[in-house]
């Protein structure tokens, strides 16, 4: 058994949670793209900004100027919350069950039991788990595209490549994050907590961490991935290198341990 047989059975056995997935991404694209003119034109995003408590507003990076753009509504709606969570989720979930959901179910030593080794199998995970990412990021950009002409959002080609490309390593750096820690021996439950937890600490640091010293920011995937606004500026190299450089360190880290360690009975 190959690795592109291994994978491939993956992802055909996920296919219909895939649809899901996909499904509530245009889902949330249709729902909400599409009320920007009217609520621009109408003053409502400032009405809403204006009841919000100055914590939240902090939190979720918001002001008045940028969301009543195209580019930061759309940032703030669907690259930078609501899309994003469903995207952080799917990673770290997908990510977690890879290794460690396998390994407690007992199919993982059933699949290497079957003439395939440690490196044929978490290669082929890796690319499942990177292609479902990639799949996912590129499904959430092309329908953010072909709402932006209907909805006025002015959205540029060089903006939309360069903010998928940052959500998509930063949905892959929590995803690998997840799986490396299942590669290293962590039951399925921790290596989501794990992941989840450097999501935590990312988005407060990117949002809030200037307030207790200006470089704090800088130590945020959030902000590699974000923070030049590639929505409104286009694609940021240095952002992009950082995002790609950690992955490159997990997936690494991931052959290490895994081809190391004994595996749970």
């Amino acid at each position: 058994m190959n690795t592109w047989t291994i994978c491939a059975r993956w992802l055909l056995d996920a296919r219909r949670a895939l649809l899901g997935w996909g499904l509530g991404l245009i889902s949330i694209c249709l729902l909400y793209l599409p009320l920007f003119p009217s609520m621009r034109d109408s003053g409502l995003i400032g009405d809403k900004l204006a009841v919000m408590p100055q914590g939240m507003i902090d939190s979720f990076g918001m002001d008045i100027v940028t969301i009543s753009t195209g580019w930061g509504y759309t940032h703030q709606m669907i690259f930078g919350m609501l899309g994003l969570l469903l995207m952080l989720v799917l990673g770290i979930s997908t990510g977690a069950a890879a290794i460690a959901g396998d390994e407690e179910s007992g199919s993982l030593e059933m699949t290497l039991a079957h003439a395939t080794d440690r490196r044929a199998l978490i290669s082929a995970r890796l690319v499942a788990l990177l292609g479902i990412v990639l799949g996912m990021t590129a499904l959430l950009a092309l329908t953010v595209a072909a709402f932006s002409a209907p909805s006025q959002l002015g959205l540029t080609a060089a903006g939309l490549l360069g903010e998928g490309l940052a959500l998509g390593l930063l949905t892959a750096l929590h995803a690998l994050t997840a799986f490396a820690a299942g590669a290293a021996g962590a039951r399925r439950a921790v290596a989501s907590s794990l992941a989840t937890l450097v999501g935590i600490c990312g988005w407060f640091l990117h949002h809030m961490g200037g307030k207790v010293a200006d470089w704090l920011p800088q130590l945020s995937p959030f902000h590699w991935a974000y923070g030049a606004t590639p929505l409104r500026h286009g694609v940021d190299m240095g952002g992009l290198a950082l995002l790609g450089a950690v992955c490159l360190m997990l997936i690494a880290v991931s052959y290490l341990l895994f081809e190391r360690r004994d595996l749970r009975a």
